[in-house]
This record gives structure tokens, sequence and C-alpha cells, in this order.
């Protein structure tokens, strides 16, 4: 038999393989489903280790633990001592949790994927932009002024105007 040719996506391995059914009430289901979308959105899928699927798993699976032990202690206040040292214990280990998922990203970073990527380019890049803005305001303003003069010299104003075009009275013959 083997190894199967096509394992499971991510997301088809947190929602379908693993028997949510059988842990989670349906509002709980909800809730796990919608976190695994979210942090799996946080992540190349072609990149996901087991570790992280994993992780992604446990870490959806503490925040609906967690809302599940308040939701049990709402309105009793001795249960609520009991399930704040829980919570506390869950809040521990999610943070352990996103730790490791944090370090494994970094070290899948390829730095020479930004070397030579400085201050300078950004400043360079800014400048460009800047000047392509000017010289499409003044491609503009020149346009309008040439509409304008055409416009402009339509009018042919009156006898009193300085640079009143003179008609020569032989055009109309």
């Amino acid at each position: 038999m083997g190894r199967p040719k096509n394992p499971p996506k991510p997301q088809e391995m947190l929602k379908d393989v693993i028997p949510i059914d059988d842990i989670f009430e349906e509002d709980e289901k909800t809730i796990y489903y919608s976190l695994v979308d979210i942090y799996l959105n946080d992540f190349d899928k072609d990149d996901l280790t087991s570790s992280d699927m994993d992780d992604i798993m446990s870490l959806a699976t503490n925040k609906v633990l967690e809302i599940r032990l308040l939701k049990s202690s709402k309105g009793n206040a001795d249960k609520q001592l009991d399930v704040s040292n829980a919570i506390e214990k869950l809040r521990k280990q999610t943070e352990k949790i996103k730790d490791n998922l944090s370090s494994r990203r970094k070290d899948r970073i390829n730095p020479h994927e930004h070397k030579g990527f400085s201050i300078v380019d950004l400043a360079v890049a800014y400048d460009q932009e800047r000047k392509k803005r000017f010289a499409d305001r003044v491609r503009m303003n020149k346009q309008e002024e040439k509409d304008i003069l055409t416009e402009y010299n339509k009018f042919e104003g009156n006898k009193n105007d300085i640079d009143v075009k003179i008609k020569d009275d032989n055009e109309g013959l």
C-alpha cells in the first residue's frame, strides 16, 4: 500500500481528516474552522510542515477550549477561580506555540532575497514618482493653456481693445 501519492492539503487535513466532530460541539466547530482559516492565511501552503499544521491545530484547539472554560464558569465565582488557572496554562502554551511558528517562519525566509535594498532605493523610487507627477501636471497645464488660447483667439474683441484684430474691408468682397 505505502504512502498516498497525494497527501491531503493542510486545510483539508486540519478540517476533515482530524475528527473534529468527536471533539467539539457545533458552535465550537465553527470557531475552530474559522481560526484554522485565519492561521493558515499567514502561511504559504507549500511551505507548511507537519509541525506547523500540528501547531496551528493546537492554537485553534486551545482557543476553543479557553472559550469553553469561560462559558462554563459564567456566573459561578468559585468555578472562575479554578478555570482561571487552566486558562493561564492554555495561554502560556499558546504563546510557546506562537513563538515556535514564528521562529520556523523566520528560518524559511531567504536573507539574500532582499539584499541590496536600502533607503536610497526608496528615496530614488519616491523621487521618480514625484517627477512623474510634476511632469503630468505640467503636461495638463500646457494643454489647458492651449485650449484656453484657442478659445480666446476665436473672440474678435471690440474696437477699444488694445490687441483688436483689424478686419480687412476687402474681405467680404
